[in-house]
């Protein structure tokens, strides 16, 4: 019996010892923290510097951030500059977790978090766990609950990954291709790229161009948010560039490390395609996951396509190669078929349809097409369809020319307004100038706004998203809509599935079957967003017919 209650007392032992080595994570070892000493100068209301590093907010509304040195010296400079934004992002991340969580207490969701990123930071390279446990100085102590600083900036690089790849991956709205050889002028590698990743409604509005000078690597340049360590876009000093999609993954047990931080690694140490593919290969990963990476050394580009089970890729047979949010490859695809009723197929067909209407591009030729809000054909299928190559609400689009290390970036979250021009070459040159300058884009080489910006069409759709918020929201101890009111909806967006969609839903509230029968057919009628969404309207239409 005495053998017994010795046994269970270690067994209890180890068990407190096993939960707290996943509950309390150990901070690395920093030999240097020198930068902490250096006070921050405020040059202006958004002009920073603490030491060599700095960051002002442009004309555009674009964060530019220029940090230098060691891992740590990076994090820290990151949290402290751009510390702002951390905290605002971190209140939405908070709210994301909570709002996922199936327990709302603060340490149970602590404690889910944790069992689940269990030993994370063992699956990081060290130089990325140092960066983040400095950019975890500057964390708000208010979400500590949660856990310490620098666990949430860990799970918070896991979260992007879950959030990405099982939160409706299929009307995620991030694609990618690019173009070379005679589909552009003097074979310059052309790439474009939008981007979506929606934590909180301002988050898109929102981003942070970081341009980095490691200590080890190659300088690079990221379009990020802040309290983000990872890379989903970006180009480093050789004119590699990289870009992420999600693409359906089944649930995880366990985190490994985070695909936004292999496509860091890539980023910062990779000049090849081959190379690139190298340190993928290397890699677990727990989510699925395709990266486009183009190359002005090999004056090509690839796709890797990721998944837990294996890694696949697609070279460039041609002058053109476009990555959306499905998987391409044989062997990674297995049984898997796809057609237009597939948000990510139809924009594949529709981007591929607008490069082919085209002999040579330029860089406005490509910000065109990442702006098209079209369906096949030029038809129209409502502003704001998930199916549209700008769904209206990105978190950004940028398009990149690696032989000249020029990238553009959008300066508005739906991609409408300019496009603002940045060189590495020269941006790591102005770097050194002291004071740094009110900006580092290249204030001659923007992409004006588009027309459809100043164009009734838009400003009606902007009216049609605050009136949808109404008709979602309107339960029927309310008062009733007029009529003129929703004859003046459909007047808005009147090719748009959803319009109809919500109208059908008004009238089935009201237990109005008729109505809402009509409406939902009209929905059917229209180019909905996925095949999901279709299924389901489907299910409404028959509801009411009963």
């Amino acid at each position: 019996m005495r053998r017994l209650g010795i046994a269970f007392l270690l067994l209890f032992f180890i068990l407190i010892v096993w939960v707290q080595s996943w509950l309390f994570i150990p901070t690395p070892k920093i030999n240097n923290t020198d930068i902490t000493q250096y006070p921050v100068d405020t040059l202006d209301e958004q002009h920073l510097m603490l030491h060599k590093n700095f960051i002002n907010k442009n004309e555009g509304g674009l964060w530019e951030l220029y940090t230098e040195g060691s891992p740590f010296d990076i994090g820290y400079s990151t949290g402290v500059l751009a510390k702002e934004l951390l905290d605002r992002h971190e209140e939405a991340y908070i709210k994301k977790i909570t709002e996922k969580s199936p327990i709302k207490n603060k340490y149970a969701i602590r404690a889910i978090k944790s069992m689940y990123n269990r030993h994370l930071d063992n699956r990081i390279l060290p130089e990325y766990c140092e960066e983040m446990y400095g950019l975890s100085k500057s964390a708000n102590p208010k979400y500590n609950a949660y856990g310490s600083a620098y666990q949430r900036i860990l799970n918070y690089h896991s979260l992007y990954d879950i959030e990405r790849n099982f939160d409706e991956v299929e009307v995620n709205s991030s694609i990618g291709f690019v173009l070379t050889g005679n589909k552009t002028y003097e074979s310059n590698i052309l790439v474009g790229r939008n981007f979506e990743f929606e934590v909180h409604p301002d988050f898109q509005k929102e981003k942070l161009i970081h341009f980095v000078k490691p200590l080890e690597g190659f300088k690079f340049a990221s379009i990020t948010w802040g309290g983000f360590v990872g890379t989903v876009s970006g180009m480093n000093e050789m004119g590699l560039t990289v870009s992420t999609n999600p693409v359906e993954s089944d649930i995880p047990t366990k985190a490994t490390m985070p695909m936004s931080l292999i496509t860091r690694e890539i980023l910062q140490y990779a000049m090849t395609v081959e190379e690139a593919f190298n340190i993928a290969l290397t890699k677990e990963a727990y989510v699925s996951e395709t990266i486009l990476v183009a190359s002005a050394f090999d004056s090509t580009a690839i796709i890797i396509e990721k998944t837990p089970d294996g890694i696949d890729s697609i070279q460039m047979r041609t002058n053109e190669l476009i990555a959306t949010n499905h998987l391409q490859t044989e062997k990674l695809r297995e049984n898997r078929v796809y057609d237009p009723t597939y948000a990510s197929y139809y924009k594949s067909i529709r981007i591929q349809e607008l490069i082919n209407n085209k002999e040579k591009f330029t860089v406005p030729d490509i910000a065109s097409i990442l702006r098209d809000t079209k369906g096949f054909e030029n038809t129209t299928i409502g502003l704001g369809n998930k199916k549209s190559i700008n769904s209206l609400n990105l978190h950004h689009s940028v398009i990149f020319k690696p032989n000249t290390r020029e990238m553009w970036v959008s300066a508005d979250h739906r991609q409408l307004d300019q496009f603002i021009c940045y060189n590495l070459d020269s941006v790591f040159i102005q770097a050194y100038n002291y004071p740094p300058k009110p900006t580092l884009a290249s204030s001659n080489k923007y992409i004006p706004r588009d027309h459809i910006k100043d164009s009734q069409e838009y400003r009606n759709y902007q009216s049609f998203q605050t009136f949808a918020q109404l008709i979602e929201d309107w339960t029927p101890d309310l008062p009733r809509f007029q009529d003129k009111e929703l004859l003046h909806f459909r007047r808005l967006n009147p090719d748009s599935y959803l319009t109809y969609e919500l109208l059908g839903d008004y009238f089935a509230k009201m237990n109005d079957w008729d109505m809402a029968q009509v409406y939902y057919k009209i929905a059917l009628d229209k180019e909905v967003s996925t095949f999901e969404k279709r299924k389901a309207i489907e299910n409404k239409y028959l509801m009411v017919s009963k």
